[in-house]
């Protein structure tokens, strides 16, 4: 046993399989999407949100100029990409 898990029991699957499943209904509340879930580990996704307000102020000022980067941004959007994995003891990590 490690240090930071003295005196915990390890974990069956289904418990594992529980507090994964727990931390992945958290995250779709906030609007997350799941991307797949395997034993002990699961991916999930959220598109990046832009800026709309200051986005329409600029088309606005630069007479549609602005409008092709808005455009451009609007067709490439990131991603932010979390990999959650639950460990023997229950504990959940986070990567990403």
């Amino acid at each position: 046993m490690t240090e930071g898990n003295a005196g915990r029991a390890v974990l069956s699957e289904e418990a594992r399989a529980q507090v994964l499943n727990a931390e992945v209904a958290r995250y779709a509340q906030q609007g997350w999407t799941v991307q797949a879930v395997s034993a002990g580990q699961a991916v999930v996704s959220k598109v990046r949100r832009m800026g709309w307000f200051w986005n329409t102020i600029g088309v606005l000022f630069t007479a549609g100029l602005w409008l092709i980067y808005v455009i451009y941004r609007a067709l490439n959007r990131k991603r932010d990409t979390v990999v959650i994995t639950v460990d023997a003891y229950g504990q959940v990590r986070r990567q990403g």
